[in-house]
């Protein structure tokens, strides 16, 4: 009955990752140049999932038992899977980030542990580890040896990505936060809790190099081959997000030595009166590119006077300059409701208005209006 069920679960599995290689090869996009390389990770993705659709039929063709502690296969393959899906990832918050030759540095100790491992096996044989008894014994023999380093490259390798995929995001969102007022929307939390599993898969295939058990190979085959359905329709939505989130990301270039001479011309009070005289902040969907072109500045510099004058982002300045908005607004109308205050302030959505309200005020706007100095 285990070994009809493990059959059903790897044949489904090998068909969904077949389906969705297709799709991620056959895809259509936007006509847009800054998709390159998204257009490239799904081609890596692609590679993903039909190496595991290919291992997959592999092991079902000749009953190969999974009963080798510290597989040289096993090792390779959650290695490149951990590599691919990271890169996939950060490609979606830093596309200028990744480049082929980035992705070479990455496969290369991959290539070279195996290149060595082939090459001892030719005199030394294969080892099969089915006990620890075994791996204790044999550890120091040059094939299992270089196992033994493989699994800690792979360790370091898991702290490396999640480290390096951690702080890629917080860049993206804080590019996010300096180019829109109400960017919360292209957060994409999903980018990071697809991550999050990534990471448990590979502890979960890290463990698997330890644990001799049929029955965790099979319920840990059954979530990591979900993960990979799910993943895969997520990512392939993400041109919808791209089109909004391009020209935070991709921001149009502007010479340094440019903005530093209108820095020199330029008085930040000046700029800032403006805004606040025009109320140009409570302009439903602002964004730093809009105000730039208001005040007839560059993007860049009006970006180092809100950093470095205000000590915040954009986002967090225009939010807060709202917030002290509807704390006028709530006074001089005491009978508006908070939608209607809200949209007066500039917020599309009452309940983001409510969000940013208890962020700055540490109250929620019910509970300031209640209590505010009469």
């Amino acid at each position: 009955m285990e070994n009809n069920v493990s059959i059903s679960v790897n044949i489904a599995i090998i068909m969904g990752c077949v389906v969705m290689a297709i799709v991620f090869l056959s895809l259509p996009l936007p006509k847009n140049s800054n998709l390159k390389k998204y257009k490239l990770s799904l081609r890596f993705l692609a590679f993903a999932y039909l190496t595991l659709a290919f291992l997959k039929a592999i092991i079902m063709k000749f009953d190969i038992a999974m009963v080798d502690i510290l597989s040289m296969e096993r090792l390779t393959i959650s290695s490149l899977q951990a590599t691919l899906f990271a890169i996939a990832l950060i490609i979606l918050i830093n596309p200028r980030f990744i480049t082929i030759t980035y992705l070479i540095k990455q496969i290369t100790p991959v290539a070279l542990f195996n290149i060595i491992y082939f090459l001892l096996s030719q005199n030394e044989g294969y080892l099969q580890l089915e006990t620890y008894e075994q791996l204790i014994q044999k550890s120091f023999q040059p094939t299992v040896l270089i196992r033994e380093i493989f699994v800690l490259y792979y360790v370091f390798q898991l702290i490396y990505l999640t480290s390096l995929f951690l702080q890629q995001f917080r860049n993206y969102r804080e590019e996010i936060n300096n180019y829109f007022s109400e960017g919360y929307h292209l957060y994409l939390p999903w980018v990071k809790y697809s991550y999050y599993a990534v990471l448990l898969i590979g502890i979960g295939a890290l463990l698997s190099c330890f644990i001799l058990s049929e029955l965790w190979m099979q319920i840990f085959t059954i979530v990591y081959g979900l993960f990979y359905m799910v993943f895969g329709i997520y990512y392939i939505q993400y041109p919808n997000t791209f089109v909004n989130s391009e020209t935070a990301i991709y921001p149009k270039e502007e010479s340094k030595e440019n903005a530093d001479k209108i820095i020199k011309k330029l008085v930040w009070n000046e700029l800032k009166n403006i805004i606040i005289e025009e109320k140009y902040y409570l302009k439903t969907g602002v964004n730093i590119e809009d105000m730039a072109r208001f005040l007839k500045v560059g993007r860049t510099t009006l970006s180092m006077f809100i950093n470095n004058e205000e000590g915040m982002n954009f986002n967090m300045w225009i939010n807060s300059l709202r917030i002290e908005e509807a704390k006028k607004l709530f006074i001089e109308y005491p009978n508006h409701n908070l939608i209607e205050i809200s949209e007066m302030v500039g917020y599309s959505e009452s309940s983001n208005f409510s969000r940013q309200f208890k962020i700055i005020t540490n109250v929620s706007p019910s509970l300031w209006r209640q209590t505010r100095p009469s």
